[in-house]
């Protein structure tokens, strides 16, 4: 039976370790990454979305170009230069608004789950240490029973020797007397 017990607490320690473990790392970190893979794809997709308003942009500029046949049409196509020019300064800033809102929001859910994760495991370690306590206790009262015990049949056990010992020369000296007489 004792057997079964040590197993059956071995097991029940592997399940807890591995419970810790998947609390104060596995899970930390899976929230990261998806934190991380968020924000990239949020990135790259507002990045990618800027390349194209600029590609669109330039390839109407230069069509525009293309069709510049006098001085008014020429008037023209600098008026709509100069407007897009406007326009993209005015789209780069509230792309660099956006991603520098996207970063904050990163950073500040980074910290939040950073905290959350130290938390969680001081929790962790408080009850391991709690845990760790109980047990010395136990073991330390089991130990104390145990030598309390071990003196306990010592004694009886040296009473015993000496109650035959006594006997033995009780035994000695009445032989001695008798032989004597």
């Amino acid at each position: 039976m004792s057997a079964e017990k040590t197993k059956t607490d071995g097991n029940q320690a592997t399940e807890r370790a591995k419970e810790q473990f998947d609390n104060a790392i596995v899970e930390p970190v899976r929230a990261y990454g998806a934190l991380t893979t968020d924000y990239f794809e949020q990135l790259f997709s507002a990045q990618f979305d800027a390349v194209r308003a600029f590609s669109d942009n330039s390839l109407a500029q230069s069509r525009s170009w293309l069709e510049v046949k006098d001085s008014d049409s020429l008037r023209q196509v600098i008026e709509e230069q100069q407007q897009a020019v406007r326009e993209l300064s005015e789209r780069l800033k509230a792309d660099a608004d956006k991603i520098q809102t996207l970063s904050q929001e990163y950073l500040k859910e980074t910290q939040q789950l950073t905290t959350e994760s130290m938390h969680s495991s001081r929790k962790q370690l408080e009850e391991n240490m709690q845990k760790g306590q109980q047990q010395f206790q136990e073991n330390l009262e089991k130990g104390q029973d145990q030598v309390k015990d071990s003196l306990k049949k010592g004694k009886e056990e040296a009473d015993d020797t000496q109650q035959t010992s006594q006997r033995q020369a009780d035994m000695s000296k009445k032989s001695t007397s008798t032989s004597d007489k």
